[in-house]
């Protein structure tokens, strides 16, 4: 099996433990979608920075990859996913430990980025790009190990927005169906499973989501031949899949980040 690096999403499996935070954009319109890629390019450096004060630790910055071979494999009303992590949960709640302002951000991108598009990205504003910000606080419950290696842009993720139906749900997810996911890193289909419980969300996010998954699957891996299941694993899947709902779901792809654990 390969190297097995401790990383949620390219993140210390440590920090998973703690609480982080789970954004969703959706631009107001697709001409806006490049100045707005353009707009979180020039955060990134600010977020740099902002990690050398050392409350704040991890930015991911993902898309929605469009799906129109298969429309009913994707069902989510944005068009970018934020994670922020932080050192801990007391670090979470206490913010960033730095006022962020334009001089801020023009500091951060001072050799990076041209200070005229800097001044003209800064004069856009998100009210102009965006339409509806969600956003949740969610803390990690259970993962398998992470096969996928060090961070790279054009890393692919599958999201699942998840409804609890009953009380069982958690034992499922974490006493049954993970058990799958192993044998699929096993056999080398899989490279992560990630299961999270939502502690909290804006007045914007779909309250129904009590849950939400990340998983990466092998796009390498080659066909598994399917064996016909025990009357055990029929049973577990149908009232297993019986505790839950998927409210969302799509694949997200890695376009930037910015990370102070490496």
């Amino acid at each position: 099996m390969k190297k097995i690096l401790l990383l949620f999403l390219l993140v210390p499996l440590s920090l998973f433990s703690q609480s982080f935070e789970v954004s969703q954009i959706k631009v107001s319109d697709a001409s806006m979608k490049n100045d707005y890629e353009k707009y979180e390019a020039m955060w990134a450096n600010a977020h740099e920075e902002i990690h050398k004060k050392g409350n704040k630790v991890g930015w991911f910055f993902f898309k929605v990859v469009p799906n129109s071979n298969n429309p009913d494999n994707q069902k989510a009303d944005f068009d970018y996913v934020i994670l922020n992590f932080y050192k801990d949960d007391d670090a979470r709640k206490a913010g960033w430990g730095v006022e962020v302002n334009d001089a801020f951000i023009k500091k951060a991108n001072y050799g990076k980025m041209k200070s005229s598009e800097v001044r003209r990205l800064l004069s856009l504003r998100p009210d102009k790009m965006k339409t509806e910000f969600k956003s949740y606080n969610v803390t990690g419950l259970d993962a398998t190990v992470d096969t996928g290696g060090s961070p790279k842009i054009g890393n692919r993720v599958r999201y699942i927005g998840v409804k609890a139906l009953n009380d069982d749900y958690e034992n499922y997810e974490m006493k049954w169906f993970k058990n799958g996911h192993n044998q699929d890193i096993i056999s080398g289909r899989r490279l992560a499973w990630y299961f999270n419980r939502v502690l909290s969300s804006s007045d914007s996010a779909d309250k129904s989501i009590t849950h939400a998954i990340f998983e990466r699957f092998n796009p390498n891996s080659t066909q598994t031949q399917q064996t016909e299941p025990t009357f055990e694993q029929e049973m577990m899947w149908k009232h297993g899949g019986a505790s839950r709902e998927f409210i969302e779901y799509c694949t997200l792809e890695l376009i930037n980040f910015r990370s102070a654990m490496q």
